[in-house]
C-alpha cells in the first residue's frame, strides 16, 4: 500500500468535505453580496431619543451587568468625544438587543446625561465666580 492509496470510505469523506467547503463558499459569497445591497437612504439623522427602546419584561441581571460593563468600556474609549456623540452611539447599540441588555445600556446613558447637566451647571457657576474678588 503506497501513500496515495486511500480507502473508498475515506475518499467519500474527503469528497463530501470538499463539497461542503465549496457550497459554504458559494453561500458566503451570496450572503456577502446580499449584505452589500444598498440600504434605503434616509435624510434624517439618528436621534438618540428615537432609537432607544425601553426595556420590557423581566430583567436578567447578568445581561444587565454585561451591557453596563460594555457601555462603560465604550464610554472610556470615546473619552474625548462630546457626550451627545457617545449617547448616540450607545443608543444605536440598543437596536435589536434583548430588554435586559437595553436596560444596562440605558442606565449608562442616563448617568452620562445627568453628569453632563451637572458639569454644565458647575461650569456656569465657575464662570460667574471668575469675576468676583473674595
Amino acid at each position: 500500500m503506497s501513500k496515495r492509496d486511500v480507502s473508498p470510505a475515506a475518499m467519500e469523506i474527503i469528497e463530501s468535505m470538499g463539497l461542503k467547503r465549496v457550497l459554504g463558499r458559494a453561500n458566503s459569497i451570496v450572503s456577502r453580496s446580499a449584505a452589500k445591497a444598498p440600504a434605503p437612504h434616509t435624510n434624517q439623522g439618528i436621534k438618540a431619543s428615537g432609537v432607544s427602546i425601553p426595556a420590557t419584561g423581566p430583567i436578567n441581571r447578568l445581561m444587565y451587568l454585561e451591557a453596563r460593563r460594555w457601555a462603560v468600556d465604550l464610554v472610556a474609549s470615546l473619552r474625548g468625544s462630546p457626550v451627545e456623540v457617545v449617547v448616540e452611539r450607545l443608543a444605536g447599540a440598543t437596536a435589536g438587543r434583548p430588554g435586559s441588555y437595553v436596560a444596562g445600556i440605558e442606565s449608562v446613558i442616563n448617568e452620562l446625561k445627568t453628569t453632563d447637566v451637572t458639569d454644565q451647571r458647575d461650569n456656569q457657576n465657575l464662570a460667574r465666580q471668575t469675576g468676583r474678588k473674595v
